[in-house]
């Protein structure tokens, strides 16, 4: 027989019994009487059988005892207990076979509506758990400012990616992003402002993601972007200026505008050798980099294959932009005059830079890989601007010219070319327009013909006169005539070059004075070498003519010298040999 002070077990909160293999009960502790209305006395000795249901019993013989005999223990399993009231209770038991061979089983009982409420407190406890977890994992893996993935949440998602092209056909391009003029807005604002910027770039960043790709703040204002997906190397260019185009948009904060760009390198995925995820990221930040030295605002693509050649193209822009910083660069003008009467018409603004080591240089030995640069852009903003400085010291000393400025077709193309331009002339006011003339090279605007003809006709309707350079060497020249109104044409300096031993040039320049008279415009003959180039031109119906027979390009200060030469002697002595009808 068991007593309690054998089994002190009257304060646990849970039914105690134990059973012998006769299903007789031989021990219940107080829990058993306060909560079923049984006495130990009433229960010692009796048949387990009186406390069961019949499907209890069934449920005993069949499944419990051959469990308890086989495993030791059974878990977990609701029975229905009959009260001293005889009402039937609902309980979960768990019982367990004692290992001495005394054949007996120990009971704990407790209520089934009580078990449930533990276990969906459990649940809910669980749940709570997990998602707090869940909310420190996404803490830890998120940029609290931006509500973007942060710089370990990124390397994660590369590193499963890259494990993932071990299985399969995996191919991604990586971007690095990095604000440009980030760092005045804090200078001048504050950090408050900075950071709404940041939260506007990271809003303007993912409302042009799609769904499979990917963008995570790496620190400061600094963005990696993953593009999921196959990419060739002008379609990720492609892709990427847009987002270049969205963050040039202005920004308004507490109603303060802000202009700001964007410097983006780019690697792509896979590659002939495997790579880390920092790596990766390592050849974004290069190509970024480059970026910033070509001029910022534009997208530079790592190319492993070909990064000897990137970086002497790299270290030529950054050469250019010290020698902007250091004003090494200077206009030289060449005039053009009336072959006829000798008027000085005007001059034509040509760059040169004051190479410290290497001398005077020529623009064939530098602009070219400026070509479509966010520098080249500059350097042209630099060429108007110093070019209206002159002509305005000209007009102050009271000479009769007019200057013009070469203009390639990536100027005219981009986005806030008319916004610049007016932005300088509004630096020259009372300046007359008119005596401004922009010569754009005339195979350099069939790219996007209709956006470039209409911002030639706004250069227009501000005044600004515009002269097709280098005319008939383009694919589309009638129609250019047709579809544009131009000022002037200035014939390729290649036709009058030829023209006294090619009949087929000079038959072009007989046309092209044709065509000048149908449409109403000047021309303008470049290359005049000679007096006999000269002479036939004449003779063809050109007046107006530049080149080195008339005057090589010279500095500014060197013009009214020549000026007063050509008026008073030089033009009578070149061309007195010429007989004007």
């Amino acid at each position: 027989m068991y007593t309690a002070e054998l089994f002190p077990l009257d304060n646990f909160p849970v039914g105690c019994m134990v059973t012998d293999d006769k299903r007789r009960i031989v021990y219940t502790n107080r829990y058993m009487e306060e909560q079923y209305g049984y006495s130990s006395d009433e229960l010692l000795g009796a048949d387990l059988f009186v406390l069961l249901s019949k499907a209890s019993q069934i449920m005993y013989d069949t499944y419990i005892v051959p469990i308890l005999r086989q495993d030791g223990q059974c878990d977990e399993i609701r029975l229905s207990l009959r009260m001293r009231s005889a009402r039937m209770q609902p309980v979960v038991v768990n019982m367990l076979r004692d290992n001495s061979g005394s054949g007996q089983f120990f009971w704990s009982i407790s209520s089934a509506s009580r078990s449930d409420q533990l276990f969906e407190e459990l649940t809910s406890t669980k749940k709570l758990l997990e998602q707090k977890v869940s909310l420190l994992r996404t803490r830890s893996d998120m940029d609290s400012l931006t509500n973007l993935p942060n710089r370990s949440a990124l390397t994660r998602h590369l590193d499963q990616k890259i494990m993932d092209r071990k299985s399969g056909g995996v191919a991604f391009a990586l971007a690095f992003v990095d604000l440009d003029g980030f760092k005045e807005v804090n200078d001048l604002y504050g950090h408050y402002m900075g950071d709404k910027v940041l939260q506007l770039v990271a809003k303007r960043l993912v409302s042009n993601l799609r769904s499979e790709d990917l963008i995570a703040r790496f620190g400061g204002d600094e963005f990696v972007i993953f593009l999921n997906g196959q990419f060739s190397a002008s379609l990720v260019e492609e892709t990427l200026s847009r987002f270049i185009n969205k963050l040039a948009e202005p920004f308004e904060i507490d109603s303060v505008q802000l202009q700001l760009s964007a410097s983006i390198g780019v690697t792509l995925y896979p590659q002939s050798n495997e790579l880390e995820p920092d790596q990766l990221i390592r050849q974004a930040d290069q190509a970024m980099y480059q970026a910033k030295l070509a001029g910022k605002n534009q997208v530079c693509l790592f190319n492993s294959d070909d990064e000897d050649i990137q970086k002497e193209k790299y270290s030529e822009l950054s050469a250019i932009r010290t020698a902007m910083d250091a004003g090494q660069f200077e206009l030289y003008y060449q005039p053009k005059v009336n072959m006829r009467t000798g008027k000085i018409l005007g001059l034509e603004a040509l760059i040169r830079w004051n190479h410290p080591e290497d001398g005077l240089k020529n623009p064939i030995s530098f602009l070219p890989v400026l070509n479509k640069t966010s520098l080249g852009l500059a350097l042209g903003r630099w060429v108007i601007t110093t070019a209206l400085s002159q002509l305005k010291a000209w007009l102050e000393q009271g000479l009769d010219v007019h200057v013009s400025v070469n203009i390639d077709g990536y100027h005219l193309q981009h986005p806030h070319f008319l916004r610049d331009l007016r932005w300088i002339f509004a630096g020259f006011p009372g300046l007359p327009k008119h005596r401004f003339e922009l010569e754009v090279l005339e195979t350099s605007i069939i790219e996007d013909v209709k956006y470039v003809y209409s911002v030639l006709t706004a250069c227009r309707t501000m005044g600004i006169r515009i002269s097709l350079d280098d005319f008939g060497t383009g694919y589309s020249s009638l129609s250019h005539l047709r579809d544009l109104s131009v000022d002037t044409l200035k014939v390729d300096r290649s036709f009058v070059k030829n023209m006294l031993i090619s009949s087929g040039d000079l038959a072009i320049l007989k046309g092209v004075v044709g065509f000048a008279r149908a449409f109403e415009c000047d021309v303008v003959a470049e290359g005049v070498e000679t007096l006999q180039h000269g002479q036939q031109l004449i003779e063809l119906g050109f007046e107006c003519a530049q080149g080195y027979y008339i005057a090589c390009p010279m500095p500014a200060q060197a013009f009214s010298a020549w000026a007063d030469a050509w008026e008073q002697h030089e033009f009578r002595h070149k061309f007195k040999r010429i007989e004007l009808s």
